[in-house]
């Protein structure tokens, strides 16, 4: 687990078959609600971030731009990965990636059970939780200003 390198891909890279099934592992077949994921519109216009262990995805994020803001979705690590830091780095990643964008901020939708994990990387909650129409979990709105 010494050797997790960080990589920036596309909706195209061999990787990304990988993205999908862990995007459908961790996100969507928990919660029962969608019982096969590919891929969606947003993949052909984002931003897309790996962190692989010996060329195995581990984790994964996508950015998008959205009106000059980096919109956050699919943020995943793999359970065995969790706490090991691979998420903050990806976020950090992110941030740089949005400033060469000059981009004025992140936002994504955290599960409640991540608040206070994006709250450690600098994200402010904004607006009311609700109730997402894709696995019906509930999720905060929060943002991260970039300077």
């Amino acid at each position: 687990m010494n050797n997790i390198t960080y990589k920036f891909i596309n909706c195209e890279s061999k990787e990304f078959k990988e993205v999908s099934e862990l995007r459908f592992k961790i996100l969507f077949k928990p919660y029962n609600k969608i019982h096969k994921y590919d891929y969606d519109e947003l993949d052909y216009n984002s931003i897309h971030l790996v962190a692989l262990d010996e060329g195995i995805v581990v984790a994964y994020s996508r950015m998008t731009n959205h009106n000059m803001n980096g919109k956050m979705t699919n943020i995943v690590v793999s359970e065995k990965y969790v706490g090991k830091g691979i998420g903050i780095e990806m976020l950090k990643r992110h941030k740089i990636k949005a400033k060469e964008f000059e981009f004025r901020c992140l936002y994504l939708n955290a599960r409640l059970d991540t608040i206070n994990f994006y709250k450690k990387a600098g994200f402010q909650c904004k607006g009311n939780i609700f109730s997402s129409e894709k696995s019906g979990l509930a999720l905060q709105p929060m943002y991260f200003r970039i300077n």
